[in-house]
């Protein structure tokens, strides 16, 4: 499995912020050291279905912090990815921290 903890923004050429990078890791309890374009990471969703997730620190309480599976991440249109069943043609990971 792959998980998704932060995403970076560009702005593209119409003005809009789209994601440009992601960091990703194969670990759960880890963040995420590996970075990888959207494309390179719209490739490997291609090739590995279901093979995705986001990923996100939930704090415990006195317990600290500890690391919860998010969501499946797909591809839509070869263009975008999203955590959500709809087709809407645009990136929704934003609630990801950026970096």
């Amino acid at each position: 499995m792959v998980y998704i903890d932060a995403v970076h923004y560009e702005t593209d050429i119409h003005g809009c912020e789209v994601i440009s990078k992601l960091k990703w890791t194969n670990t759960l309890t880890e963040q995420a050291a590996n970075v990888c374009t959207k494309k390179e990471m719209i490739d490997f969703i291609n090739k590995n279905p279901n093979s995705t997730k986001t990923k996100y620190l939930k704090n415990n309480g006195w317990q600290g912090y500890q690391w919860v599976i998010g969501e499946d991440v797909r591809v839509v249109d070869n263009a975008y990815l999203r955590t959500d069943a709809n087709n809407i043609k645009k990136d929704n990971l934003e609630s990801l921290p950026r970096f």
